[in-house]
């Protein structure tokens, strides 16, 4: 499989763009978009953080997982004996990202740090193919999230595909998580 993901939202035209792009678009949507970077200081700087390479920041890159989204819903069923409601997602064909396309892996620095170029990679879809697990860092951090009683923040511990521009969804399907792989 050469797929990405992401979560389904609504539209403005027939591509994912990245956030910042919304505030000509569609200022209700950006607004919304932008809120939810206000929760917590750290969540708050990553609005500023710049992707290296891509002289990007945070919310000019559309995010995309590289993890099957059956695999995250499988994972949080097997730790929390409980399924995730229900979510659609696009399966968008690698090869329909745009040039320039990279990969974030943050495994040195933390949530609200610069990012640190170690951590980014070039995307090659030749060579992708898409995870059919969740990574152990995602696992850990549903089992932790299971401890403290709470749910949420399900994409934690798991690396990005970052798009510097629109994602076209003309060859996109549309899944659930709990659809098997």
């Amino acid at each position: 499989m050469k797929f990405v993901f992401h979560q389904r939202v609504d539209l403005v035209g027939d591509a994912l763009v990245p956030a910042s792009d919304l505030a000509a678009l569609d200022p209700a949507g950006y607004a919304r978009a932008m809120a939810k970077y206000d929760d917590t200081p750290e969540r708050q700087r990553l609005r500023a953080t710049e992707i290296p390479g891509l002289a990007r920041t945070w919310t000019e890159v559309v995010f995309l997982s590289p993890v099957h989204p059956h695999a995250i819903w499988r994972a949080w069923r097997e730790v929390r004996g409980k399924e995730l409601p229900r979510a659609e997602f696009w399966a968008i064909p690698v090869d329909d990202l745009p040039a320039g396309t990279v990969a974030l892996d943050r495994t040195v620095t933390s949530t609200g740090d610069p990012i640190d170029a170690s951590e980014v990679a070039a995307f090659h879809p030749a060579s992708f193919v898409t995870a059919t697990e969740a990574p152990a860092a995602n696992r850990a951090w549903l089992e932790e999230m299971v401890r403290r009683g709470v749910s949420g923040a399900w994409f934690h511990g798991i690396p990005h595909v970052l798009a510097p521009g629109a994602v076209p969804l003309g060859n996109a399907q549309v899944i659930g998580w709990e659809q098997p792989i």
